[in-house]
């Protein structure tokens, strides 16, 4: 049985590729024999010392953009296998409400045409890419083809004060998820998609939050998930390795895997248990 990964030489395409989940996925792939693409308006603080990654800057809520990145990726890499949907706009930068009746909609469209229409172009660019490919006379096999969708655990059971980015959330790893389901494979034989849904993330930002309101951690990481503790970022980044190797999850598409230490939309630990 060969349980490797199989990643080597496979071109994967990820946006926010600078960003704490980001450059975690990144080093993995990388670290794994991937030919790795990140998009990012942010270059990267701490870039892979490789001739397998490569940075190029992109805005995911222009057509044009994303179309002259993805062409310009393959020129170094061959076509984008694998495409991982990342780039978004977190609630460490959204304003946050006490209710949604005070929230201004040009929030609300701002953040759907980061999250959900700059996911809907992205998936829509690799898929136009990928049939361009499909049609030509000599072609290479590739491996690995899917997509993966990075959401939330907002987009399950919501968030008050920031509707716009748990709505946002829910819908491309939700409805655009399982509409492209039994569109990709129909494209490219055998694609798959699927979504990764973090939980509360260890990152510097989260510790940040945590240590600004004491109540934050207990509130998103303790008292409401199974193991009473954030996720790391290199837990997430493993489980978007997983899915997008095919030789480990080749049979599951239109999935959600979420990555959350076991959240639950009610208290299960008290302060005192979770001490």
């Amino acid at each position: 049985m060969d349980l490797s990964l199989n990643l080597e030489d496979t071109h994967v395409l990820i946006t926010g590729g600078s960003g704490f989940i980001g450059s975690s996925t990144v080093t993995a792939l990388v670290s794994a024999g991937a030919n790795v693409t990140s998009l990012d308006l942010r270059a990267p603080s701490s870039p892979p010392r490789s001739s397998r990654f490569q940075h190029l800057s992109c805005n995911i809520s222009s057509e044009w953009d994303l179309a002259n990145a993805f062409s310009t990726s393959a020129e170094k890499f061959g076509p984008v296998s694998c495409c991982i949907a990342l780039a978004s706009l977190d609630l460490s930068v959204l304003p946050h409400h006490e209710s949604l009746a005070d929230m201004d909609v040009e929030q609300w469209r701002h953040t759907h045409r980061i999250n959900v229409e700059g996911t809907f172009l992205t998936a829509r660019t690799w898929l136009r890419a990928l049939r361009d490919y499909s049609k030509l006379d000599r072609k290479e096999n590739i491996r690995n083809v899917g997509l993966i969708i990075v959401g939330s655990e907002s987009g399950h059971f919501g968030e008050r004060g920031n509707a716009d980015y748990a709505a946002g959330k829910s819908a491309v790893q939700g409805g655009l998820v399982k509409s492209l389901m039994a569109d990709v494979s129909r494209i490219w034989p055998g694609a798959r998609v699927n979504a990764v849904a973090p939980g509360p993330v260890d990152t510097e930002q989260f510790r940040k939050e945590c240590r600004e309101n004491l109540e934050q951690l207990y509130l998103d990481a303790q008292a409401t998930t199974a193991l009473r503790r954030p996720v790391p970022p290199e837990s997430v980044a493993k489980s978007i390795l997983f899915l997008a190797s095919e030789s480990w999850s080749g049979n599951i598409t239109g999935q959600i895997l979420n990555v959350d230490s076991g959240k639950q939309g009610k208290v299960m630990w008290s302060k005192e248990e979770s001490k």
